[in-house]
């Protein structure tokens, strides 16, 4: 192989890796070898001092170099041979001891990245070489580097906390040289792809109709770009709004434009964002349709019993009824058709969209048999309309009838929902029913009878009847009819004494009995009717004609169990009011609401000596005020207590009675407050307070602290025995409700009473 080339500085070969020259001074460096030689310099401009040729001796020539001469220079082979020879040149400059290129004080690095400052000594004897801040602090934590005299200093792993202004530094004779400041600009390092966004999951379009996609994306830098992919037969536009916003961040939005789309267009569409980090793809779905449209899927719960569209509910259920839609163009109009007018206390309906699809709700809560039917939800668009109708029937408990057709028939009929069943029993005796546990059972012989349906409905229960044709062979028989369905089971019994007919004297002297009994009956009979009774004091219109009403059965209302309160958490106190049927006592209740809470309530019972139809009456009562829920100007129902003892019905507790005879109390001092009006103002040069300038307290309960016993007895029906509620944002006196009434009082008071009269016609 050749040797290495040789390097002579000014005619003199160079034996060491260093040479100083002056600034000023020339500098010439001559390069010998073998074969064709070529000398490296460290700055490209700096080629056209290399003499011409391609000889075996060429030379860089400088006859007045400054210090951006200084740096290494290499001399190799042409033709590849690894054999070359370097030497750093130091141009010594008084001014400079680091030379720096002005191109090079900007530096912009990627985080993570290694980067070279370019101070290059031009002086071989400065010493304490090193890198700090312009500002003369030290560099901040974290930064490593290393010092090289021949190259400059290295950086390791930039960082974005590294960005500031640097200065490199030395020494020279004692004396502290630096370099110019150095700017360094570091990128943050990409750890996601950029930012996609399509407006929605799908597009729905006509044919021949424009779509447009928007594409909205963002990056930290701006090194990353935004391109589409798509299988439309359609060729679309594509275009580009560029936006910086705020330093490093760039915004694009590329918006995707067929002009007039068709069926081969429906496909999937993806905006794709590419940086140093990945990839991140959002994707839509195009369809296409030749026409508009509304799809209506209906969505029932598994857990109901339904056949297709026909559900089945019982009596007090609640009831959800669904619908998925799908349109194009998006629906303007949608409403649910009942089977009674919307109530917004026992049925909610709401329609949530997402793009063009759509769920429809109806809500049915404590579903009554009024409530049975069809219901039909309608949508409408601006170009088509489709609707669904659900069918709603309602189990209804079967009631069994028998009676006498002639001597050896009878008849039962049962009415229910589904169908009921007919089922006759034959006993020996007379007996309250053939299917006792002890020896009925045993003894009850089952009866074969045709069943038949009538075709009468009612509420939507199918009544069924049943003839039994029987030929008695003992002289007391008990035959017994049971009606059963999916809804419960329903009996009824008829006792016969056979061997009796026709009749005999025997028989004529029991009827004369009877007859005399009937008699004492209908006279004790009709004095009961005389006597006062309890009644129900509140009706509930179901139709209305003209001034003629009609009313519905609070007997057949639904009792819901979320009211009954446990009685042993029921302490009651003394007697608010009592009647001739019963009687309304204080009370503590705990645990209503919340565990820990202590309640002062009102309790409503009858007496012991109370018959069933007052009984009955009381609970009618409690259905009614449970069907009508909460307002703050009734007395509302808190609770009841319906098993294991008496009918107790829990109110809200009124401190100062009814307002009848609270008004009544009042009178008198009214009068004089009005009278005394004129007297006040002339003392007083403003508006003054009664009843000690009226400093009005409000326990923690918003009941006064003040018993009244102002209650009105339970006396025969009338509308005055209802008591005012006192509402928790009333104020009392603090003289246990003793101060005179004025106009706002009075005001105040005939605008609740008229809110709770407006709340009863609104639930009829």
């Amino acid at each position: 192989e050749w040797r290495r080339p040789v390097i002579k500085l000014n005619s003199k070969v160079v034996k060491s890796a260093e040479v100083v020259v002056r600034a000023g001074r020339p500098l010439d460096l001559r390069c010998e070898g073998e074969a064709p030689v070529i000398w490296q310099t460290r700055l490209p401009k700096h080629r056209r001092y290399i003499s011409r040729g391609n000889g075996t001796v060429r030379t860089f020539k400088v006859e007045r170099p400054t210090a951006e001469f200084t740096g290494t220079y290499k001399c190799y082979y042409t033709n590849g041979s690894h054999r070359d020879s370097s030497v750093y040149v130091y141009v010594k400059d008084p001014s400079h001891v680091f030379w720096t290129s002005s191109t090079s004080l900007q530096v912009v690095a990627k985080e993570g990245e290694s980067y070279l400052l370019p101070c290059l000594l031009t002086n071989p004897e400065a010493t304490d070489i090193s890198l700090r801040m312009n500002n003369g602090t030290s560099v901040p934590p974290g930064m490593n580097f290393t010092i090289f005299r021949d190259r400059g200093i290295l950086i390791h792993s930039l960082h974005p906390s590294f960005n500031a202004d640097y200065i490199c530094t030395a020494r020279v004779n004692g004396v502290e040289m630096t370099s110019k400041a150095f700017s360094i600009n570091v990128i943050q390092k990409l750890r996601f792809p950029p930012y996609i966004f399509l407006e929605t999951e799908e597009y729905v379009r006509i044919v021949g109709e424009e779509l447009k996609i928007p594409c909205t994306t963002h990056n930290p830098n701006f090194y990353y770009n935004v391109t589409w992919k798509y299988t439309t037969k359609s060729v679309p536009k594509i275009t580009e709004i560029v936006r910086s916003n705020g330093e490093n961040r760039l915004d694009i939005e590329s918006t995707l434009t067929i002009a007039a789309v068709n069926l081969a267009d429906t496909g999937n569409i993806s905006c794709i964002g590419s940086n140093e980090a990945g990839v991140n793809t959002s994707t839509t779905y195009l369809l296409v349709v030749d026409k508009p449209y509304i799809r209506l899927s209906p969505q029932l719960s598994p857990k109901l019993a339904h056949k297709g569209l026909s559900v089945e509910v019982n009596e007090g259920d609640d009831l959800e009824l669904s619908v998925l839609i799908k349109a194009y163009p998006h629906i303007t109009k949608h409403r649910w058709d009942t089977p009674t007018s919307l109530n917004t206390a026992t049925q909610e309906n709401k329609l949530i969209r997402y793009n063009n699809r759509y769920h429809a709700i109806l809500q049915l809560k404590r579903m009554n048999i009024q409530e049975q039917g069809q219901y039909t939800f309608y949508a409408q668009s601006e170009m088509t309309n489709a609707s669904i109708t659900f069918q709603v029937q309602m189990y209804q408990r079967p009631i069994a009838v028998v009676k006498w057709e002639n001597v050896t028939t009878l008849t039962c009929t049962s009415h229910g929902y589904p169908p009921p069943r007919i089922i006759w029993y034959q006993c020996f005796g007379i007996r309250p029913t053939c299917n006792e546990n002890n020896t009925g059972l045993q003894l009850a012989i089952p009866l074969r009878a045709p069943t038949v349906e009538v075709q009468r409905e009612e509420y939507g229960a199918v009544e069924v009847e049943s003839v039994l044709t029987v030929a008695f062979s003992n002289r007391r028989m008990t035959v017994e009819c049971v009606a059963f369905n999916l809804a419960g089971v329903s009996s009824d019994t008829l006792a016969v004494n056979v061997n009796d007919w026709p009749f005999t004297s025997l028989l004529i002297g029991a009827a004369a009995i009877l007859i005399i009994l009937l008699v004492l009956l209908i006279f004790l009979f009709y004095k009961y009717k005389q006597k006062p009774r309890y009644e129900i004091r509140w009706k509930i219109i179901e139709a209305r004609d003209g001034n003629n009403y009609t009313f519905i059965d609070p007997t057949q209302l639904p009792y819901n169990e979320k009211w009954e309160f446990p009685r042993d958490k029921l302490k009651l106190g003394k007697i608010l009011g009592a009647g001739a049927f019963g009687k309304v006592v204080e009370a503590t209740a705990y645990g209503m609401g919340k565990e820990d809470n202590v309640m002062r309530v009102a309790v409503k019972m009858l007496k012991a000596r109370a018959h069933s139809d007052e009984r009955e009456a009381l609970m009618s009562e409690l259905k009614i005020l449970s069907h009508l829920g909460h307002h703050q100007n009734i007395v509302n129902l808190l609770g009841a207590c319906t098993y294991g003892g008496p009918v107790l019905v829990i109110t809200e507790y009124c401190s100062l009675g009814d307002l009848l005879n609270f008004l009544r109390q009042k009178a008198e001092t009214f009068v004089n407050f009005v009278m005394n009006i004129p007297d006040i103002m002339e003392n007083s040069t403003d508006y003054k307070n009664i009843c000690n300038q009226k400093q009005f307290i409000r326990s923690d309960s918003g009941i006064s602290s003040e018993t009244s016993s102002t209650y009105l007895e339970m006396r025969p029906s009338r509308l005055a025995e209802l008591p005012t509620v006192e509402s928790s944002e009333d104020l009392v006196c603090e003289e246990s409700g003793d101060w005179p009434l004025d106009i706002d009082d009075l005001l105040r008071f005939s605008f609740q009473v008229a809110q709770g009269l407006d709340f009863l016609a609104r639930k009829n």
